[in-house]
């Protein structure tokens, strides 16, 4: 059975910033806790979200103070989002449609956590070693652990 986002996010830290934020502090929070993108939440609303990618072309490439511009300067505003409850097969070909690699993923309205093309391949992976798992079971009798 094909595993839904919201199981592969179910034991993750959802990270969060204030669109006040400035962006210095968002990239040393990214680099602090080892994150391609972090979702800009306020008052519960999702207002965007900031990648690797944002930092380096509206910043870097662009020749801007990152410590004078807050995440909303730089952030990709009204992101792509995807339900909780929808397939990894699902994001992953939002993904490759849009070319992004991250996706705030909500429930209802409400921002829940973020998924990765890095977190789909590993959870694909162990889907598809399952299946060649149960495979073998069936055709050589050997067990499922």
């Amino acid at each position: 059975m094909p595993r839904s986002i919201d199981s592969v996010i179910a034991d993750r830290t959802f990270h969060t910033l204030p669109s006040t934020s400035s962006v210095k502090d968002a990239a040393a929070f990214m680099a602090d806790n080892n994150i391609g993108a972090v979702t800009i939440v306020d008052d519960g609303q999702l207002k965007g979200i900031l990648t690797e990618r944002d930092l380096v072309f509206r910043v870097l490439a662009a020749g801007k103070d990152a410590s004078t511009l807050t995440v909303t300067d730089v952030m990709t505003k009204d992101p792509v989002t995807i339900a909780k409850t929808e397939s990894l097969t699902t994001a992953l070909n939002e993904m490759r449609t849009h070319g992004f690699r991250h996706v705030p993923v909500m429930d209802g309205k409400s921002a829940i956590g973020m998924i990765s093309a890095r977190d789909m391949m590993v959870a694909l992976h162990e889907e598809l070693k399952r299946d060649l798992m149960a495979q073998d079971a069936i055709i050589f009798g050997a067990p499922i652990t």
